[in-house]
């Protein structure tokens, strides 16, 4: 167990190295597994924002073949909060809090690790998956970062 919260910190440590780039880039990973992630992001979504009183901006584009940030759109309208889309005509509400994120298989020799990174407003929230079977477990607890 020390090992994967260890490898978890080095993981979230090494994210703020990079030029950020957000999207889901994770290939052919199955439905249910991006079920399972969007449902376990919006739950802790829901514990910092309220719901029904909260309106989400999606700050990036969402490809087709994302199956994560459609389903993160759908299950948020589905527990009362306002979501705006992307759209590159229209800009970005300045009322509601700016949504991005990152789903990303770490480069490192443990390839059954997911890292998913939202970024909502200056707050950053971090977790780690393990892959097992087609299905996803929390490889440690959900990290805040706050500005």
């Amino acid at each position: 167990m020390k090992h994967w919260i260890l490898l978890f910190l080095a993981v979230v440590g090494m994210g703020g190295c990079a030029t950020a780039q957000y999207g889901n880039f994770t290939s052919h990973t199955p439905y249910t597994l991006n079920t399972t992630l969007v449902t376990d992001t919006v739950k802790q979504i829901e514990l910092l924002y309220p719901p029904a009183s909260t309106k989400i901006n999606i700050g990036q584009a969402i490809t087709k073949t994302d199956l994560f940030g459609a389903g993160l759109i759908t299950t948020l309208r589905n527990h009362g909060y306002a979501v705006q889309e992307f759209s590159e005509k229209q800009p970005l509400s300045d009322a509601g809090i700016n949504l991005r994120y990152i789903i990303d298989v770490p480069a490192t020799t443990y390839q059954n690790l997911i890292l998913i990174k939202i970024m909502l407003g200056s707050d950053a929230l971090s977790r780690a998956y393990a892959m097992q079977n087609d299905t996803v477990i929390p490889a440690g607890s959900w990290a805040r970062r706050e500005n």
